[in-house]
């Protein structure tokens, strides 16, 4: 790369720096998931898949940065341009396949987390819909020229999409679907019994995907230049850092949700509870949901936890067997109801809680309590 082109040192650099972060937080996340809570779903497969498609994202843009992007056309071998042009081309399918699977990856993990019909049915739907659209995106991407040389070279009688059209509608679509997903638990979250401060902060953390909603229309402004460029080398430069930081803030935001149960591990002081505890056995997901037990009134259910937080010694500790479905209910010293439950149904589950928590614990089932 020559030391004249800073707009391509900027592309490289900001991409790595997202890349890496994205990358740090996708295997904290995978370690999590495996090692440490041990309930791996098809979302983490989904956001691995984003995360090695990032990489072949950020490639590509290193690519075209070594054959002369960041510089004027005129100023490149016109060997190095076609090189420069097939790295780009690579780069519009390697994009759609990472902003695909981390849609996919975040929609999966709400339907693991929220249990109302629906949030599942829309979650469905709004999968239907970013499966669908990203099908076309990748074969409008691959096919832009018929025959596909004609994308990086000029060849008789080739046909090509007009590519303003093509980027800005790809570009709305994906900013729309953002924002749908953002947007999507918002008013199950609302409906929780949760103090103010504990619905802020679970608002917070969802709200964080908001970001992704940012960085999409502010790319916006860097397609216009390169939708109809006739120095695709040199105006392509803020349009691939701009794809990238969108495609990376996008993996970080689906992960940040999840990094709870580690930071806990972490940081106990400031993120572990000696007031509640939650089930470790039978299902390790946590669900936000309505409670379907004939034993209990109709009730909004939150737990992002599943392991258990207690830091009292092991001689303040007691083993719960509960062979039954189960809903737990523990007031703090405020008078807030907090509640957990499982949906087992003839199997056995241990569940570790403190003492001072099973004591007022109000439980809808018979429980068999053993003294260590």
């Amino acid at each position: 790369m020559s030391s004249n082109n800073p707009r391509g040192r900027q592309a490289i650099d900001v991409s790595a720096a997202f890349t890496g972060i994205a990358a740090v937080l996708v295997i904290l996340r995978l370690y999590t998931r495996f090692f440490l809570i041990r309930c791996p779903g098809l979302e983490d497969y989904m956001i691995t898949i984003a995360m090695a498609s990032s990489i072949g994202l950020t490639i590509c843009i290193a690519l075209q940065v070594h054959w002369g992007m960041g510089q004027h056309v005129t100023e490149i071998d016109p060997d190095n341009t076609v090189k420069t042009l097939k790295a780009f081309w690579a780069s519009l399918i390697t994009y759609n396949l990472v902003l695909t699977t981390t849609k996919i990856s975040i929609l999966l993990q709400y339907r693991r987390v929220f249990t109302t019909k629906w949030v599942q049915i829309a979650c469905w739907a709004n999968l239907a819909f970013v499966i669908g659209f990203s099908l076309w995106a990748m074969l409008g991407s691959i096919f832009a020229c018929v025959p596909v040389q004609a994308f990086w070279t000029e060849q008789p009688g080739a046909r090509c999409i007009n590519k303003f059209a093509m980027f800005f509608t790809n570009a709305g679509v994906n900013i729309f679907q953002d924002f749908l997903i953002f947007l999507l638990p918002i008013p199950v979250v609302q409906g929780l019994n949760l103090n103010k401060r504990q619905k802020i902060a679970l608002i917070g953390i969802f709200a964080v995907g908001g970001f992704v909603c940012i960085v999409s229309i502010l790319r916006l402004h860097s397609l216009v230049a390169i939708s109809g460029s006739r120095d695709q080398t040199y105006d392509n430069a803020p349009a691939a850092t701009w794809s990238s930081v969108e495609a990376n803030v996008g993996i970080i935001c689906s992960c940040l949700p999840l990094m709870r149960p580690l930071a806990t591990r972490w940081l106990p002081g400031v993120f572990s509870s000696n007031k509640r505890s939650i089930p470790t056995g039978a299902r390790p997901y946590a669900t936000i949901g309505t409670s379907r037990t004939k034993r209990n009134t109709t009730r909004n259910e939150y737990a992002l936890d599943s392991r258990p937080h207690s830091r009292q010694s092991d001689a303040d500790i007691r083993e719960i067997v509960v062979t039954t479905d189960v809903r737990v209910q523990v007031e703090d010293d405020e008078g807030n109801v907090s509640g957990w439950r499982t949906d087992v149904s003839g199997k056995e589950w241990t569940e570790i809680a403190s003492s001072k928590d099973t004591e007022r614990a109000n439980s809808s089932t018979d429980t068999l309590v053993k003294e260590p």
